[in-house]
């Protein structure tokens, strides 16, 4: 922000005073607003936004400390310095205790208030910028952001919501590409914790000798190649979020030592003897089955109780199909975000085929799709000549064999329906009439087979309109 930008309100019933710092703020770039009245500064306080204020502490009828106390009940983050006479040092002090910045006594030299100054708008800039960080983490972690309209991710994010606020250790499951680190960040980013770090570790990226020092910290000379003392990755987190994903892939002696951390919050460096202490939120996730690894031993049963105080199970794509296009349009207008194309959206057979295959790589896997899509359209609209070959082979040839007769049958059915309405729609351009008459139906029927395959037939007209 540019200095002419940042505007100061000065308060002090001497007009020479009230003058003379006015003049000196203006020669140093910033923008001054004075007033002798302190009902009037209070009243521009309320309806205006100050980067710092200036007030003289003692003032007749309302003084520097009600008018203090009024910023700080109004914009409590904007800086406040006390400008203070002889024999008022005291009430100066207990001022700064009421939340002023700084104070400087009258009569001062004019390099010791710009000194100041600069100290003030230093800080309500940095406070701007840490705002603005937290806003922007609010919205990419928004749950506009996870997207998901089926009943499993709407009971996801109604837990979410509630659990948020709360201290308690979380484990989320689901298949890898399920979004579970998202859905993590978004707990701490609701949290109270929120300005806090969140620190991510991945459990099975490290050699175990590698993995406890990295986690707990080292003293210098605790082992060849220990130079120096280093915290650990709990200590950087004290305070934050922890989040250990694929945590049964964590070493059961690792397990152990780590559950005493989370008993006592306290750690000891590796070849240390002081206690540390941490204080962290975990959060937890796995793409295995955790009962499978309780009892296949690789997971230790009171890890485990301390982890899942609350799960979170992230359901695989293929369980919520009705989140496919709202998925697949949330990452078409992220990519034109920062792209010159213009492109009007998706072909319907492109959306049919995403909607018949399984989606093993599950949300990871529909955004990369749709990133490739993205680049490799040419028109105005995204085809299936830009799905991968896979994609189009598996849904063009659906296996039923792990489904009963009459549920293969019905499927089989509502695939040949599908496909006999994309065609006819083609052939007739969307003319609904046509196509009735053609397939020996009524116009009602069709429309209620349209709406059952959520088939828009304007999307095959040439000009958007009705029959």
């Amino acid at each position: 922000m540019s200095e002419l930008f940042q505007r100061i309100l000065i308060v002090d019933d001497e007009v020479e005073m009230l003058n003379g710092c006015s003049k000196l703020l203006r020669s140093w770039g910033y923008t001054p607003t004075p007033t002798t009245d302190g009902a009037q500064a209070i009243r521009l306080v309320q309806q205006e936004e100050f980067d710092l204020v200036l007030c003289d502490l003692y003032m007749p009828e309302i003084d520097g400390m009600q008018v203090l106390a009024e910023i700080k009940k109004h914009s409590p983050n904007t800086p406040v310095i006390i400008l203070s006479a002889y024999g008022t040092i005291d009430r100066a002090v207990a001022a700064m205790k009421a939340g002023a910045m700084d104070f400087i006594e009258k009569p001062f030299e004019a390099e010791h208030l710009k000194i100041l100054v600069e100290k003030g708008i230093r800080q309500n800039n940095l406070h701007k910028e840490r705002q603005n960080l937290i806003n922007q983490l609010d919205g990419r972690y928004s749950f506009d952001n996870i997207i998901g309209k089926s009943a499993a991710m709407r009971r996801i994010f109604d837990m979410v919501e509630s659990i948020s606020s709360t201290d308690a250790n979380i484990l989320i499951t689901g298949e890898s590409g399920t979004g579970k680190e998202l859905i993590a960040r978004s707990i701490h980013a609701r949290s109270l914790r929120k300005t806090k770090p969140f620190v991510p570790v991945n459990c099975s990226a490290f050699p175990e000798n590698l993995f406890e020092a990295e986690l707990f910290g080292y003293e210098k000379g605790a082992f060849t190649g220990a130079s120096r003392r280093k915290p650990g990755l709990l200590e950087y987190a004290s305070g934050g979020t922890f989040f250990l994903d694929e945590v049964c892939e964590m070493p059961l002696s690792l397990q152990a030592k780590l559950l005493r951390v989370l008993q006592d919050q306290q750690l000891r460096h590796i070849g240390g003897h002081e206690l540390i202490q941490v204080n962290v939120r975990l959060i937890s996730a796995s793409n295995r089955d955790v009962e499978k690894s309780r009892a296949e031993g690789r997971l230790r049963d009171d890890f485990y109780f301390r982890l899942n105080v609350i799960n979170i199970h992230l359901p695989p794509l293929r369980e919520r199909h009705e989140d496919i296009r709202l998925l697949a349009e949330h990452f078409l207008q992220e990519a034109l975000k920062t792209s010159t194309k213009e492109i009007a959206g998706f072909e319907e057979e492109f959306l049919l085929q995403l909607e018949h295959y399984d989606w093993p790589g599950n949300v990871r896997e529909l955004e990369n799709t749709i990133a490739r899509a993205f680049t490799l359209a040419k028109g105005d609209m995204i085809t299936t000549a830009e799905l991968p070959p896979m994609i189009r082979l598996q849904s063009s040839t659906p296996s039923f064999l792990n489904l009963g007769l009459l549920e293969a049958k019905q499927h089989m059915v509502e695939r040949f329906e599908r496909d006999y309405l994309l065609e006819k729609l083609k052939k007739h351009r969307g003319n609904v009439t046509k196509i009735a008459e053609e397939a020996g139906t009524t116009r009602r029927n069709l429309h209620r087979l349209l709406l059952k395959y959520k088939l828009d037939a304007n999307n095959w007209r040439p000009q958007q309109k009705s029959d």
